[in-house]
This record gives structure tokens, C-alpha cells and sequence, in this order.
């Protein structure tokens, strides 16, 4: 049964679709959240295994070198955190949309726009940097206005510049919508997320203690409550964006044929 709403909603409406979204999916979806996790989180633990400094709290000034393997390890898990989230967008829209795409096809489909994906994800980031340096102002009007260029790069098939251009035409004229919406998400996902890890937080210094209190215990009891959070948050938020894409589609077409009938009349 298809979740996919057939006319625009307002701001409760959407994330009450996100919620019917997340509710259906997740059973279906945690498998690829906790992969997205792993992903993104292995190559820290292999810097921290191996003996490499990502982190020195008795530093007293800054330590280039740290940054330099942050940036190398976020760079490394860039590409295959970036193909899982793809295919988690892809299952999940398919789902929400009464489609029948197999996990397999998902990530088959994702891997396929991956370049796509990459190139459009590092001109975000130039763009809000641009943002950022002119004004703090800019820099928050453009990382609301372009957000949406995933959802067109993978389920429109636009290439980046083209993704880019289609969010900013999609969500400006619904800006301060949208702003309400992602504001009460991320609302939402923190009051979830404090909830979350209040309660791994306690459980997780037994956990450490019980299995040993050595550095590669406590990094492993700590991996496995992110990934928990993340399972259970990821697909959450992804839910919230696929709704906003297909409301804010409605939209669009409904203000097309609005102004397509006025020129008829006019005419």
C-alpha cells in the first residue's frame, strides 16, 4: 500500500507521513542504516587501532596533524557512507511509493549515481563555504534551499549542477514550509537521540566493565551504541526527506497548472 501522499499537506501533515514512512520501512531499512554506520565510522576505529592520534585531550594547541587524520579518514569514508545512504533513499522511497525495488537493485541503482551523488555533495559544501564567508544569513538560505538535491540526483536522475538548481526551484517559494519542517525534525531527533544515548550511557559503562576496561572494549561497546542510535535515527530522517521531496513536488506541479490556467484565461 502505497504512503505516498496524493495532494499537498501542511507541516504536521508531512511528518506524519515521515512517521507512516519510517514506521513501514525500518523493518526493511535497519540492515542498510547499520551498514551507512559502519561504513562511516570504520576507518576512525582503524586510525585509533592501529595507534594513529585522531584525538589528544591533553593537547594545548592545535595539532595538525590530528586534523590532517580526521580529514583523511572522513575523506575515505565519504564515498561508500555516501552509496549506503543512496541505496537507503532509494529502498525507502520505493517503499513509500508502492514501487517493488529489491535491496540488491537499490544499491546496484545507487552505485550508479555515485559520481553524481559526490559531485553534488562537494558543490553543497562550496556553496554553503560561499555562504558562510559573504554572511551567516546566505550561508543558512542556501542549505535549506539546495538540501534537496539527493532526493533529485537519485530519483529524477539530474546531475549535479542540475540537482542543485531543481532543489533551490523546489523549496524556494516554500522556504520558511520547509524551515518549519526540518526545524521540528531535528527537534524530534534530539530529544530522541538525548533519550537514546541517556540510556546506552548507562548501560554502557557495564558493559565495559564486564568485558574488560581496555581501550579496544570501551571503543567497541561505544561503536555498537552509536550504531543503535544511528539504526534507529538514520532511517527516521531520511523518512522526513523523502516526505518533504514529495510534498514539495505537489506543490510545484500544483503552482505550474495554477499558472498554466491563468495564462489560458488571460489568453
Amino acid at each position: 500500500m502505497a504512503i505516498q501522499p496524493t495532494q499537498p499537506q501542511g507541516v504536521g501533515g508531512v511528518l506524519d507521513t515521515a512517521f507512516q514512512l519510517y514506521k513501514s520501512s525500518l523493518g526493511v531499512i535497519w540492515p542498510i542504516a547499520l551498514l551507512v554506520t559502519v561504513l562511516s565510522l570504520a576507518p576512525f576505529v582503524y586510525l585509533v587501532l592501529t595507534g594513529v592520534p585522531v584525538f589528544d585531550p591533553t593537547a594545548t594547541a592545535v595539532d595538525l596533524s590530528v586534523i590532517g587524520n580526521i580529514m583523511i579518514a572522513v575523506l575515505i569514508s565519504l564515498i561508500p557512507s555516501t552509496w549506503g545512504m543512496s541505496a537507503m533513499f532509494l529502498k525507502q522511497e520505493a517503499i513509500g511509493s508502492g514501487g517493488d525495488l529489491s535491496t540488491g537493485a537499490a544499491f546496484q541503482t545507487a552505485l550508479q549515481r555515485l559520481p553524481t551523488m559526490i559531485v553534488a555533495l562537494v558543490l553543497y559544501m562550496l556553496a554553503l563555504t560561499v555562504g558562510f564567508v559573504l554572511l551567516i544569513v546566505p550561508c543558512v538560505i542556501l542549505a535549506l534551499s539546495l538540501v534537496m538535491y539527493m532526493s533529485l540526483a537519485l530519483f529524477e536522475h539530474k546531475g549535479p549542477v542540475d540537482a542543485l538548481l531543481g532543489s533551490h526551484k523546489l523549496v524556494w517559494g516554500n522556504w520558511w514550509r520547509t524551515a518549519a519542517i526540518f526545524t521540528l525534525t531535528g527537534i524530534l531527533m534530539m530529544v530522541l537521540y538525548l533519550a537514546l544515548a541517556f540510556v546506552l550511557g548507562l548501560i554502557s559503562p557495564f558493559a565495559a566493565m564486564a568485558l574488560g576496561n581496555s581501550l579496544v572494549v570501551v571503543m567497541a561497546v561505544q561503536l555498537i551504541s552509536q550504531a543503535a542510535i544511528n539504526v534507529l535515527v538514520m532511517p527516521f530522517t531520511c523518512a522526513v526527506f523523502i516526505a518533504t521531496y514529495w510534498d514539495l513536488k505537489l506543490r510545484k506541479q500544483g503552482g505550474d497548472l495554477a499558472a498554466r490556467v491563468n495564462a489560458l484565461s488571460a489568453a
